[in-house]
């Protein structure tokens, strides 16, 4: 209610609920975005190491020529889209500090993921024998999808985030001591749940995902 002796107050209340109705539609952009995000990867893992598992089985349904091309395929899409994801959350409402920190993160998804290609690829040209890059690939990969989960939920103390990054290094510490072609099972069906259940949490206002703001 209005105070006609004291429109000064009028104005900074008004301004507040601005200021707070920004902050929610923001804070909803972004929980779209990522549980938009969530599925894509869901999709990538389920498709990518489900057509691994199909070629590596005894009675293979797809070739493996056609499988590892299929999964790179599926794994870049995840890539471009989380980048793109970053792109547009740096430009929804987040400035100073936290919109670099939001930049920088999207980008070392790419970067890590290039690192942890080039290694593994110089590991097989020094003589990484075939069965143990099967298993090693989708470990790292694995392993480092992880600790960027984790690393992201450190920086936005966001429990989802992190919650995924456990469950990502136990899936790729498990799946590697299965072995082929269990391990690819394993990244197929176990990774996607996990994604998907945190995704419909975060959709249904569950779980809370509330990115850090700097107050300085």
């Amino acid at each position: 209610m209005s105070d006609p002796t004291n429109p000064g107050r009028d104005q900074a209340e008004r301004m507040l609920r601005v200021m707070q109705s920004q902050q929610r539609m923001t804070q909803s952009r972004l929980v779209r975005s990522y549980v938009v995000l969530l599925a894509v990867w869901a999709a990538a893992w389920a498709i990518g190491f489900g057509v691994l598992y199909l070629s590596a089985t005894p009675d293979p349904l797809v070739p493996a020529a056609a499988a590892w091309p299929v999964f790179a395929a599926s794994i870049v899409v995840a890539i471009v889209w989380s980048i793109a994801t970053g792109v547009r959350s740096a430009s929804s409402g987040i400035r100073g500090a936290s919109r670099v920190q939001g930049m920088l993160y999207g980008w070392s998804w790419t970067v890590a993921m290039v690192g942890a290609s080039i290694l593994l690829a110089g590991a097989q040209r020094v003589g990484l024998p075939p069965d143990t890059a099967a298993v090693l690939y989708p470990g790292v990969f694995a392993l480092v999808v992880g600790i960027l989960y984790l690393g992201g939920g450190a920086l936005w103390r966001s429990l989802p985030q992190y919650a995924l990054g456990v469950v990502f290094i136990a899936v790729a510490g498990i799946a590697t001591f299965l072995g082929t072609p269990v391990h690819y099972l394993v990244y197929a069906v176990v990774g996607p749940i996990a994604m998907l259940v945190v995704a419909v949490l975060l959709g249904r206002g569950v779980l809370p995902l509330e990115p850090r703001r700097d107050t300085a």
